[in-house]
Formats: structure tokens, C-alpha cells, sequence
């Protein structure tokens, strides 16, 4: 299965790798050297793992399939990209209107939004992702460490993609004009 690994180096000692989920996001995860391994989850349940212990770390449940590739980090370690893969996700389905699992992170902590643009203020039990349109229980999202504060406001993230997508470049993602990209 061709999911489209991407890494760019972000320091002599770090990167991020991203992916094309079968469902049609594009997680990604930043890693560092020497750690064993980093993972994070997709809205459809898949997961994605890298780190050199990251086959052992992620193992494929029932109904799922491990794909493993290895890549070569900056600094010349060989290093491992693997995935939990279901069998239900169907490449290119409507985000807007789904009622699939969410992986464990449950409906009510993490649905998607009524379409519009992202907005960073909800009624105060939830909270936009700005990245994906996705509503997000903000106590939740703080104790997995998926917030920043940008400007003086607090914002919040479905997963560790979305978190560092908003930190590289939050005016893209606090801008009028942009739509969500889910």
C-alpha cells in the first residue's frame, strides 16, 4: 500500500513524517533523535508510529493490517514509519457528514464540525481545531498536550498532525479565507 511517507528535517536532530491516510488525511508527527518511538492517530482509527522501536510499539489489532517501512533519518540512523491500517476506511469519504470510529478517542471528544470556517471559540465544552474543522473537548485535548496558545488564545487539536501544522504557521490557519481541510 502506497501511503506516501513524507520526512523533512526540522533541526540536525529532528524531523516530521507525514502520510496520505486511506481516508484522505494527511497526519503527521514530529520525531527526535534518540527517542524510541513517537505515534499518533487518525480521525478513522488508523494509527502511525516512527522511532527505531516503532514496529514492536504498534502492533496491528484485529480488523487491522501493520504496513512497516524503513527511511533513512538525517543524521544517517535507520529509521522505522509503520502503520495500523482498518479495513472499513474508505479513501476520499465525506468528513463532513461520517459516523465512523474515531479511534478511541470517542464521538463525543472529537466530531467533526457543521462545515464553515475553523474558529478557535466554541460553547465552552468544546473547541475548533483550526487546522481541520474538528470539535474537540478542550480538557481532553489538554491533557494529551494538544494545545497551544497563540496571540492570547488558547487553541486545541484533534491530534499531534493538526497541533503542528497550527504551530508552524498560524496565521495560515487564523486567516478568514482559509478552509478547513476537512
Amino acid at each position: 500500500m502506497d501511503l506516501n511517507l513524507q520526512i523533512k528535517p526540522k533541526t540536525d536532530d529532528s524531523l516530521v513524517a507525514s502520510y496520505t491516510c486511506p481516508c484522505g488525511c494527511n497526519p503527521r508527527l514530529a520525531y527526535s533523535r534518540g527517542a524510541e518511538h513517537t505515534v499518533d492517530g487518525c480521525c478513522c482509527g488508523n494509527e502511525f508510529a516512527v522511532g527505531t522501536g516503532a514496529a514492536t510499539h504498534l502492533q496491528a489489532g484485529e480488523g487491522f493490517v501493520q504496513e512497516v517501512q524503513l527511511f533513512d533519518a538525517p543524521w544517517g540512523e535507520r529509521i522505522q514509519a509503520v502503520w495500523t491500517i482498518g479495513q472499513s476506511v474508505d479513501a476520499g469519504h465525506d468528513h463532513g457528514g461520517h459516523s465512523d470510529d474515531h479511534g478511541g478517542h470517542g464521538a463525543d471528544a472529537h466530531a467533526h464540525a457543521d462545515g464553515g470556517s475553523a474558529s478557535a471559540t466554541a460553547p465552552a465544552a468544546t473547541a475548533i481545531d483550526p487546522v481541520c474543522g474538528m470539535t474537540v473537548d478542550p480538557e481532553a485535548a489538554r491533557a494529551k498536550g494538544l494545545h497551544l496558545s497563540h496571540g492570547g488564545t488558547d487553541y486545541f487539536f484533534c491530534g499531534k498532525g493538526c497541533k503542528l501544522e497550527f504551530g508552524d504557521d498560524p496565521g495560515r490557519f487564523l486567516d478568514p479565507s482559509y478552509v478547513a481541510s476537512m
